[in-house]
């Protein structure tokens, strides 16, 4: 009988979760920044919803961006967002390690609004 634990949300044996444990002493950090409009938009957000973003903000820096939830949003340019419940941080990679955030709303809809993917790619443009 093999024994699971849930990390994550995702069920693992025994043998995956040693491997993630010394993967995560391994893994590359990044540090996070935001846009100055993206800053904007986090200070117009409420406590609550800032405390929930920095805490996957802290968590990506801390721990990995492995351990929050993300998904890949376009090619051209790379974009992906990281997922805080309802709300959105949308994002590219830097140099240096590091996460440029450029632009962070409340998501009520099941997909990503054209409108603010486009502003996205605008902002973090090469």
């Amino acid at each position: 009988m093999k024994s699971t634990c849930i990390f994550q949300n995702i069920s693992y044996n025994k043998n995956r979760l040693k491997k993630l444990v010394f993967f995560k002493r391994n893994e590359v950090k990044f540090k996070v920044t935001k846009l100055k409009e993206a800053e904007k938009e986090f200070e117009n957000l409420s406590k609550e919803q800032q405390d929930l973003l920095n805490s996957d903000y802290k968590t990506i820096e801390e721990d990995g961006i492995e351990f929050v939830k993300t998904r890949f949003l376009s090619k051209k340019p790379k974009l992906f967002e990281i997922k805080t419940h309802n709300l959105r941080s949308l994002f590219k990679y830097g140099e240096d390690k590091i996460i440029v955030i450029g632009l962070i709303f409340t998501k009520d809809e099941p997909k990503t609004p054209k409108d603010q993917l486009k502003l996205a790619k605008k902002r973090l443009k090469p």
